[in-house]
């Protein structure tokens, strides 16, 4: 299994939600690609729909990120087979819970997977983005990137290394003409379950709420445009604006109040 005559695009996270519809809108563009999620997503199934419906090169590779092996197995899994041109990072996890609450190995997965495994991975691959005229690195933030969010301190915490990391990268890697992108979606409408958690957090947080397809379609036409920082919808980036000039001490109780109506 041998196919370093054509480029793939690799996208973690790819079995649900974000990462799913990233897959579809790049098979669109005829990219070929490389899918990784967890065991028991239903990933080869995925690999194949999209396969037959859009008649390029898919291979899935099924893997916890969270373990601290993992990014280097998988990038052996694809130095050996593979020639990568574009990485997007979207694989991520979060919860809301008071930080005292939380177990202690869900606080070291969301550091595995949100700031660990998305660094490593990168730093393996950016010599084979090298080879290539056009490269892209894509690492998927949040819109809670931008403010500390009390019942969620961890998530926003490891969102704000991702949006930074990556705006460092840009500057850094923009000579190797790898152009480095950092997406900062607000709320996603993912599922039902997702979707009613946002209710709950108010009028603010609705505003943001966007279709998974349609924060996908803006993501990689805006990558492909080489935008640095990708906000998706009207609302969200007027909140981006605003975020900025609001002092945290007004901002955080406020925050505050939403996300434990979330909790409770």
């Amino acid at each position: 299994m041998k196919h370093r005559s054509n480029t793939f695009t690799l996208i973690t996270g790819a079995s649900t939600g974000l990462g799913r519809e990233l897959a579809f809108e790049c098979a669109s563009r005829h990219m070929n690609l490389i899918l990784v999620s967890l065991p028991g997503e239903d990933l080869p199934q995925l690999c194949e729909k999209i396969r037959v419906d859009y008649q390029v090169a898919v291979y899935c590779y099924e893997i916890d990120l969270t373990r601290r092996n993992a990014p280097y197995e998988l990038f052996g899994w694809i130095s050996e087979n593979f020639s990568v041109s574009i990485i997007i990072n979207n694989a991520g996890m979060g919860g809301t819970m008071p930080f005292e609450q939380s177990p202690i190995q869900f606080i070291e997965n969301v550091i595995q997977l949100n700031v660990r495994a998305v660094s490593i991975l990168t730093r393996l691959l950016i010599p084979m983005l090298k080879q290539y005229k056009n490269a892209y690195i894509l690492n998927v933030a949040s819109m809670a990137a931008l403010y500390p969010l009390p019942y969620k301190s961890v998530y926003p915490a490891s969102k704000a290394f991702i949006y930074h990391l990556s705006r460092g990268l840009h500057e850094e890697l923009r000579q190797d003409s790898i152009r480095v992108c950092v997406l900062n979606p607000g709320p996603i409408m993912t599922n039902s379950e997702v979707v009613s958690r946002i209710i709950k957090q108010g009028f603010i947080a609705r505003m943001g709420l966007l279709p998974t397809r349609r924060i996908a379609r803006i993501a990689i036409s805006s990558m492909l445009k080489n935008k640095s920082v990708i906000i998706p919808g009207f609302f969200n980036k007027v909140y981006f604006l605003v975020v900025r000039l609001i002092p945290s001490y007004i901002m955080l109780p406020i925050l505050s109040m939403r996300l434990r109506k979330e909790y409770a």
